[in-house]
C-alpha cells in the first residue's frame, strides 16, 4: 500500500522471547509496569495469558476459558497505538484453539484497552444481528452465535456500526479450525482529512485464506489498542496459543 507523508514503516514481533505481559490474577486485568507491552484480562476460574513453552508450540502465549458460559479472556496492548492519520497501521497475530465449538473471537483495532467497562466482546453476532459495545472498533469476528459462523469484518465509528450489508461482511467458508494456527490480519490505510480509513482484513486457517478491504467510516484520529478476545458461549472448555503478534506502522515525516 502507499504511504503518502511517511517515511517509512516500522515494525514490532512479539515472539515472547522476553516476558511482556500483564496476565493479572485470575479474574480482572493485568496491570501495566516497566518492561510490559501487553496486558491480559480474564474472568473468575479462566486461566490468563502467560507465556509457556511446550512442543510443536515453542515459546507462546498459553491461556484458557474454563467451562463457565460468557467468561472472556483477552489480550491488548497496553496502551492506544495506533491512529489512522499516521498513514499506515497493522496489527497480525498467529493464534490456536483447542475447540472452536462455543467460542466467540474478535481480533482488530479497539478504541479501548480490554474493554474495562465491558463484560463482553467488543463485537459480537447472534443471527444476523450486531452487538457493539465498543465506541470504535476495526476487526474481525467469528461468532458461533451467527447464522453463518464464518469469520465477519465489522468496524464501528462514534458507536455507530457499519451500514455494510452482512453478506458483504462475511468471508464465505473461512474460520478457525480446532488445532490448527490461524493467521488473522488487520490494516489501517489513512485516506485523506475527511475520510474514513481504508480497511483490509485477512483470515488464514488450514489452508483457506480470505480478504477483504472496504472504505470504512472509522474517523483517521481515534486512537486505538490492538485487542484480541476470546468468549466463551456455553460450559466449554477452550485452550487458547497465541505464537506472534506482529504491529507495523508507518512513520510520519
Amino acid at each position: 500500500m502507499a504511504n503518502t507523508g511517511s517515511s517509512g514503516i516500522i515494525e514490532y514481533n512479539e515472539q515472547w522471547i522476553a516476558d511482556s505481559v500483564a496476565g493479572g490474577a485470575a479474574a480482572g486485568a493485568g496491570s501495566a509496569a516497566d518492561g510490559i507491552a501487553w496486558l491480559g484480562s480474564s474472568d473468575a476460574g479462566n486461566t490468563p495469558f502467560a507465556r509457556a513453552v511446550a512442543a510443536g508450540r515453542g515459546i507462546h502465549l498459553a491461556g484458557a476459558l474454563d467451562a463457565t458460559d460468557d467468561d472472556m479472556l483477552a489480550l491488548a496492548s497496553d496502551t492506544l497505538l495506533f491512529a489512522g492519520q499516521e498513514g499506515y497501521a497493522m496489527l497480525e497475530v498467529l493464534f490456536q484453539v483447542s475447540s472452536i465449538a462455543d467460542l466467540a473471537i474478535n481480533i482488530g483495532l479497539n478504541d479501548e484497552v480490554l474493554e474495562a467497562t465491558s463484560n463482553t466482546l467488543p463485537v459480537e453476532l447472534a443471527t444476523t444481528v450486531w452487538t457493539t459495545s465498543a465506541s470504535t472498533f476495526l476487526g474481525l469476528v467469528y461468532d458461533v452465535d451467527a447464522t453463518n459462523d464464518d469469520v465477519h469484518c465489522m468496524w464501528v465509528d462514534d458507536d455507530n456500526d457499519s451500514a455494510e450489508a452482512l453478506a458483504n461482511l462475511r468471508m464465505q467458508g473461512i474460520a478457525p479450525v480446532a488445532s490448527k494456527w490461524c493467521m488473522a490480519r488487520v490494516e489501517m490505510q489513512d485516506r485523506g482529512s475527511g475520510n474514513g480509513v481504508r480497511g483490509t482484513f485477512t483470515f488464514s486457517c488450514d489452508g483457506k485464506t480470505a480478504t477483504k478491504e472496504f472504505n470504512t467510516t472509522v474517523d483517521r484520529d481515534c486512537p486505538l489498542s490492538a485487542f484480541i478476545g476470546f468468549e466463551n458461549r456455553a460450559a466449554t472448555v477452550h485452550n487458547v496459543y497465541i505464537k506472534y503478534i506482529k504491529i507495523a506502522q508507518s512513520i510520519s515525516d
